[in-house]
């Protein structure tokens, strides 16, 4: 299995928190270095969104900084790969860790959410699927950690390479019509005290 870790292409202590955590989990990953879009020009960030868009310069870097990563997973072509963002933490008393997950996945999927539910999406349904994993319709918000497959990721570069909506918002309305799944037990969460750049503009 293959991890990447976004983060931003500074030696902060956000990466070095995440950079830790990763190499703890004893897994091959890389660096996919996030988009630091409030840098850009205006006509930058227009050039990047849909018409109408109104997504402020953190969520179109952290659109985009997803995007770029679902694209080198096609281009190494890996079946499926887990997208972490540098400010994650594990969860305590997971089913199973990261380096574990393989062995569970189900037989076919897009997208596994592995993050906590803090509850901000009310759309959000859920049905039984199996002992480790659930159906989801509609996403819990948040992108610190999914697990993606090639054939999403082909979907997401060639349908909504421009930015329309926050990430998490798409990947919750993609959910309606792809196999989305979350794990039963949350294996990471939001490490406090890192800070944001998407939402203090």
């Amino acid at each position: 299995m293959r991890a990447f870790l976004i983060s931003l292409p500074e030696d902060s202590t956000r990466r070095q928190s995440g950079l830790s955590k990763i190499r703890a989990a004893g897994i091959a990953y890389e660096i996919s270095d996030g988009v630091e879009a409030k840098k850009w020009t205006a006509d930058a960030l227009r050039q990047a969104c849909v018409p109408g868009s109104r997504l402020k310069p953190g969520e179109v870097g952290c659109y985009l900084a997803h995007l770029r990563t679902m694209q080198r997973i096609v281009e190494y072509d890996l079946p499926w790969a887990v997208v972490i963002e540098d400010d994650f933490c594990y969860e305590a008393e997971p089913d199973f860790g990261l380096a574990e997950i393989g062995n569970f996945l189900p037989k076919e999927f897009d997208y596994i959410h592995l993050q906590r539910d803090w509850g901000w999406n009310r759309r959000l349904r859920v049905s039984p699927h199996c002992q480790w994993f659930e159906r989801i319709h509609g996403t819990p918000l948040g992108t610190t950690g999914y697990i993606v497959a090639n054939r999403f990721c082909r979907v997401m570069l060639r349908n909504f390479s421009r930015c329309e909506m926050a990430i998490d918002q798409l990947l919750s309305r993609a959910s309606e019509t792809h196999m989305f799944f979350r794990t039963r037990k949350p294996i990471v969460g939001i490490q406090e005290g890192l800070g944001t750049v998407i939402h203090d503009e």
